[in-house]
């Protein structure tokens, strides 16, 4: 249904307007036409599910929730991504250098931001001396659309212990 307009007639009396019993219809059919929308147009059906989007248009949902082996994701109808996930770090002797590599649980379009944080030592008891002796070396991240990437150095200090970080990576989907 198109929007009815009411005819407030000429100024300033109103001559040739819709009488009151005509607007106030013509005003209940446009709030009803709204709320019918509302009703239908926002459903859980159409909120939580699979995102998608054509030519940069979201035609799908509005937010979609996963998660695989490789961690959990959100995705926004807007194109944003989140994803979260574990990467491990390899001990490494004093002058050498350690690598960790972990694929997202959902590609990117471009290369995310990358925010980490140590969870603990891998082994060694839950003993957490690496943690420090890894921070006292120091690490890079670095992403790619698929793989997030944890590097270090060991010029300061050999690690006892494999660390494992968790990541949160945030950035386009499309």
């Amino acid at each position: 249904m198109t929007k009815q307009v009411i005819n407030l007639g000429a100024a300033p009396n109103g001559v040739g307007g819709d009488d009151r019993r005509s607007a106030w219809l013509k005003a209940i059919a446009n709030f009803d036409e709204l709320y019918g929308w509302i009703a239908s147009g926002f459903q859980r059906g159409n909120i939580l599910g699979a995102v998608s989007q054509v030519g940069g248009v979201p035609t799908g949902a509005l937010l979609q929730r996963g998660s695989n082996a490789n961690g959990d994701f959100v995705r926004l109808a807007d194109g944003t991504q989140i994803c979260l996930g574990v990467i491990t770090l390899p001990k490494q002797a004093l002058g050498s250098q350690s690598a960790g590599r972990s694929n997202f649980p959902a590609a990117f379009a471009a290369a995310p931001k990358i925010f980490a944080t140590p969870l603990s030592s891998v082994g060694a008891s839950g003993d957490q001396s690496a943690i420090g002796q890894q921070a006292y070396n120091g690490v890079w991240w670095s992403a790619t659309t698929n793989q997030a990437g944890v590097d270090s150095w060991s010029y300061r200090s050999a690690t006892t212990a494999d660390i494992q970080y968790q990541y949160l990576a945030i950035g386009r989907w499309f």
